[in-house]
C-alpha cells in the first residue's frame, strides 16, 4: 500500500476507540491518540481510555505519557503525532489516528489549520509584551481594536481568553489575526493544505437520541468503576503539589486535564464531602445526584458540540480539498452493528491502494443528509460583515450598561429570550403608567430582570 493515513473521528461514545483497533488489525497498522485529555497518565476513567486488553496488542502512541499539572498544546500534538506518522511510514505500517478533538485531528491533516509557530506560551524575555497581555480586559480590548479591528469587532468585548489570543497573535507574528484567516482562505492555500497525499477520514455517527441514551449509561458505569476515586486522587495532589491558577485561589476549568468533563460537575460534591463531613446525608446525596445529573447533561452538550465542529469546521476542509483534487474522503457510518468493521476496511482498503472510494453521501441518507458542510464563521468574508448588535431595552435594566450580542442568529435568539421579552413587557407597563416616580418593587423587578 502507499503511504497513507487514515482518521476516525466522531463523538464521545460512539466507537472510535474500537473501529480503531480493529482497522490495525486488518491493516497492519498502529493507533496515534487524537483526545486531548488522554494523553494524561493515569485517569484511565475519567477521560475514557480504552483498556488495555481491548486493544488487542496494537501500538498507541501520544497516549497516556503527560504529568496532571502539566498542559499539551494543538502545536505540541502536531509536531509529535507528525514524527510518529513518518516512523510507521518507514515500518510500512498504516497509522490510524483515532479521537474527539477534532482541532487536533484537523490542524495535523491540513497544514494552514493553525497559525505557523504559534504558541500561547508567556513570552520569555519579552517584558513589554507580558505586561500588555496580562492588562485588564478592557486595556486589552481598546489595543485590539487598534491594531486588529476586524477581530476586535467579532470578539465580545468581555471575552478575555479570545481576546488575549487575537492579540498575542498580532504580537508574536507582527501581522493581524485576520490577515492570518485570510491568507489561510486563500484559493492557492486550500489547495496546498492537505499534509498527507492520501487520506481517509471516518465520521462515525450515531442518532443522538440514540446516543444519548449510551452516553448516560457510560456515565453510570464511570462511577461504578471509580470515577469518584480518581476525582479524590486529583484534587489531593494538587493540593499536596500545590498546583493552581495564577491567581492561587481555585482551579481554572478551561486549562489542561481540568478541562475533562466531570471535574467542573462534581465540584460542588467533592466540596460539600471535604467540608461538612457531618452533613446530613440526605443533603449530600442531593448535591451528588445532582452533580451526576450536570455530569451527563455536559456530556450530552459536548457531543452536539462535536457534531457541529465536524460539520462547520471538519468537512468544509475535506470539501476544500476534494475540490482541489486532493485524495480526501469523509465516510459516515451510522450503525456499528450493521457490518461497520467490514464497511470500514473495504473501504479503507480500495482507497488506499487506488485512491478512490465510494460517494460518502451514498452510503445511507443519514450521510447524504450530514455530508452537507455548514458556514466557518472564522472566513476572511465572514469577518468582514460580523456585527455586533445593542439591546436599548435591556440596557435599562442592566444597570444602564451596554447588553451586547455578538453576531445576527444571538441577536435573534436574545431577542426570543425571556430575559428581554420580560423586559420588554415590563418597559411597556412603565410607559403607560409613568408618573415620574418608580414604584417602590422597581429594585426588585430590575434585580430580576437583570
Amino acid at each position: 500500500m502507499p503511504k497513507g493515513v487514515v482518521a476516525i473521528v466522531g463523538t464521545t461514545g460512539v466507537g472510535k476507540s474500537e473501529l480503531g483497533v480493529q482497522l490495525a488489525k486488518a491493516l497492519n497498522g498502529e493507533v496515534i491518540n487524537g483526545d486531548s485529555m488522554q494523553v494524561y497518565k493515569g485517569l484511565d476513567i475519567i477521560t475514557n481510555k480504552m483498556p488495555m486488553k481491548e486493544r488487542e496488542g496494537i501500538p498507541h502512541h501520544l497516549m497516556d505519557f503527560l504529568e496532571s499539572s502539566q498542559e499539551y498544546r494543538v502545536t505540541e500534538f502536531t509536531e509529535d503525532a507528525i514524527k510518529i506518522i513518518n516512523d510507521i511510514h518507514i515500518h510500512n505500517r498504516i497509522p490510524i489516528i483515532v479521537g474527539g478533538t477534532h482541532y487536533y485531528i484537523q490542524s495535523l491533516l491540513w497544514k494552514n489549520s493553525l497559525i505557523k509557530d504559534y504558541d500561547d506560551k508567556e513570552y520569555d524575555n519579552d517584558s513589554e509584551n507580558d505586561e500588555i497581555l496580562n492588562s485588564e480586559t478592557d486595556i486589552l480590548y481598546k489595543r485590539l481594536q487598534e491594531v486588529d479591528p476586524i477581530m476586535a469587532n467579532k470578539w465580545h468585548q468581555n471575552d478575555r481568553r479570545k481576546i488575549r489570543r487575537s492579540l498575542q497573535i498580532y504580537l508574536q507574528t507582527g501581522k493581524c489575526h485576520s490577515d492570518w484567516i485570510k491568507e489561510q482562505n486563500q484559493p492557492d492555500e486550500k489547495a496546498l493544505s492537505l499534509r498527507f497525499p492520501r487520506t481517509c477520514i471516518f465520521w462515525l455517527y450515531a442518532d443522538p437520541k440514540v446516543l444519548d441514551q449510551r452516553l448516560d449509561k457510560r456515565v453510570d458505569k464511570m462511577i461504578e468503576e471509580g470515577l469518584f476515586e480518581e476525582l479524590i486522587y486529583l484534587r489531593n495532589k494538587v493540593k499536596n503539589e500545590s498546583v493552581h491558577t495564577s491567581s492561587g485561589e481555585s482551579i481554572n476549568y478551561t486549562r489542561g486535564i481540568w478541562q475533562v468533563i466531570g471535574c467542573k460537575e462534581f465540584e460542588p460534591y467533592l466540596k460539600a464531602l471535604e467540608e461538612t463531613p457531618h452533613c446530613d446525608n440526605n443533603v449530600i446525596d442531593t448535591i451528588k445526584e445532582s452533580s451526576i445529573e450536570a455530569m451527563k447533561a455536559a456530556t450530552r452538550r459536548y457531543s452536539r458540540k462535536q457534531i457541529r465542529w465536524i460539520r462547520n469546521k471538519l468537512l468544509l476542509k475535506c470539501q476544500e480539498s476534494n475540490l482541489d483534487g486532493a485524495d480526501a474522503n469523509c465516510v459516515t457510518l451510522e450503525k456499528w452493528n450493521q457490518d461497520v468493521r467490514d464497511v470500514a476496511i473495504r473501504i479503507t482498503k480500495e482507497f488506499l491502494d487506488n485512491g478512490t472510494g465510494p460517494d460518502p453521501k451514498s452510503l445511507s441518507s443519514e450521510a447524504n443528509e450530514l455530508l452537507n458542510p455548514g458556514t466557518d464563521m472564522n472566513t476572511f468574508d465572514n469577518l468582514k460583515t460580523w456585527t455586533k448588535y445593542e439591546c436599548d431595552i435591556c440596557r435599562i435594566f442592566n444597570d444602564n450598561s451596554p447588553v451586547v450580542i455578538n453576531g445576527l442568529a444571538n441577536w435573534n435568539q436574545h431577542l426570543q429570550s425571556k430575559w428581554h421579552r420580560s423586559n420588554v413587557k415590563f418597559k411597556k407597563e412603565m410607559d403607560m403608567n409613568w408618573d415620574g416616580q418608580f414604584p417602590p418593587w422597581f429594585k426588585k423587578k430590575k434585580s430580576l430582570a437583570s
